[in-house]
């Protein structure tokens, strides 16, 4: 308990200290970095199986010994890390220590995109380690601690200003994203910050408002994106609204923070390869460019997660000797699947309906039966519904399929957040039905 209070009490210091190592390790090059990885790898791997009874077991019955581990392509022996599993690792961990010894941790939930909701629990300095990560982005992106944030977190996430923050350093704002939009418009105006961030969905609705208000707000450098993959429409809505040239999103989870991010101005995603080991694999369990991601985070002891399922699809390629996404392709599940077995994945949907980037401001595409799929669109009022229809229709026709398949367009003022606070872009009711 002592420590936790410690490590909380000192959290500043330790993001402050841990950030300047990861701005160290992000200039450094390829073969450095993968030195780095091999080394910090083989270490939480030894360690874990000394620590962790859970992951002993696994490895033993792969037989898998972490001490004689001398390439990272060995990584692939390790099983394979479910969220239920996970989850079960949580609970024996917190019922053999007794829930007392966690009182002091920080704790936080995921959102249920895929059903339950994942309890999580990271020491105070896990937790400065996580942060420092994104402080890292920032400073990668311009940031400069004379520069004021705004941010839209759940009612849950609002933060006290720390002592650093009363001394006008790393200035920051939050309003809860429940709030009503004129209340975030109208601290949005008093901070004018130079650096906005949330969730995809809620900054997009911001920028609806303003849009379609004409309110027009001091324009951020920064602006970045982040929970949801970013789709065509969603980023011209928020380039009318905080300008062209700032957008930049971060891939993360919850369980790690951030896994991945951009620079801005650049097209694809930086792998954060000295805390975090992403796979991209295919059915097979074999490397690949487009395929399910698997996550080993290097630094987590408390709640190790090797090898974790996080059931995103990834498109990667080699630039400068490490691996970087150039597309993240949506939820490993999100999938258009037809009567005859085809199966259509969530990006073709992505791919079509940027066609209609200026004309749209949200989607939706909902499959209710093998032969009939609905599309669901909030409009810009300057396009022209019936036209917008036809062409939308023809070009799932086109695309997807054209025999025994009914297309309807549904039309509506905005698409509400789901229950996570996420809007998904494809939703299977065939999936419902299981």
């Amino acid at each position: 308990m002592l420590r936790e209070n410690w490590q909380k009490a000192t959290i500043n210091i330790r993001i402050y200290a841990y950030m300047r190592q990861l701005m160290k390790e992000a200039r450094l090059p390829a073969e450095e970095v993968l030195k780095i990885q091999f080394s910090r790898l083989k270490k939480l791997l030894c360690e874990v199986y000394q620590t962790h009874p859970f992951y002993q077991e696994r490895f033993d019955a792969s037989r898998f010994d972490p001490f004689k581990m001398a390439d990272i392509s060995e990584l692939k022996n390790v099983p394979v890390l479910d969220k239920e599993d996970y989850r079960t690792l949580i609970k024996s961990q917190v019922k053999e220590k007794g829930e007392k010894y966690y009182r002091n941790w920080f704790e936080d939930c995921t959102s249920g995109t895929t059903g339950i909701p994942l309890h999580i629990l990271r020491t105070w300095d896990e937790r400065a380690y996580m942060l420092a990560k994104w402080m890292r982005v920032l400073y990668l992106n311009g940031y400069s601690w004379r520069d004021v944030t705004f941010s839209l977190p759940s009612p849950g996430h609002i933060q006290r200003d720390s002592i650093v923050q009363r001394f006008g350093i790393l200035k920051r704002y939050s309003i809860a994203y429940t709030d009503p939009l004129e209340n975030q418009v109208e601290l949005f105006l008093k901070a004018k910050p130079s650096v906005i961030y949330g969730n995809k969905t809620f900054l997009v609705q911001l920028a609806m408002y303003c849009n379609e208000n004409n309110i027009k707000l001091p324009q951020p450098y920064l602006c970045v994106s982040f929970a949801e993959k970013m789709d065509g429409p969603s980023l011209s809505v928020l380039e009318k609204c905080f300008g062209p040239n700032c957008i930049m999103e971060i891939y993360g989870a919850l369980e790690v923070a951030i896994m991945a991010y951009q620079i801005k101005g650049e097209n694809y995603f930086h792998m954060c390869d000295t805390t975090d080991i992403i796979e991209v694999i295919d059915e097979n369990g074999q490397d690949t460019n487009y395929g399910n991601a698997l996550l080993t985070n290097l630094f987590i002891r408390s709640f190790p997660m090797i090898r974790y399922n996080l059931r995103d699809m990834l498109d990667t390629e080699i630039i400068n000797g490490l691996p970087v996404i150039n597309k993240i392709g949506g939820r490993q599940d999100d999938k258009i699947k037809f009567a005859d077995g085809k199966i259509v994945p969530v990006n073709i949907i992505a791919i079509i309906m940027d066609k209609w980037r200026q004309e749209l401001k949200q989607f939706r595409v909902i499959q209710e039966d093998y032969d009939l799929i609905r599309i669901v669109v909030a409009r810009e009022e300057t396009a022209d519904q019936a036209t917008l229809e036809s062409s939308i229709i023809a070009e799932m026709r086109k695309e997807l399929r054209d025999e025994g398949i009914a297309y309807i367009v549904d039309f509506v003022d905005r698409i509400p957040p789901d229950p996570n606070g996420k809007i998904r872009m494809l939703i299977s009711r065939l999936d419902e039905r299981k």
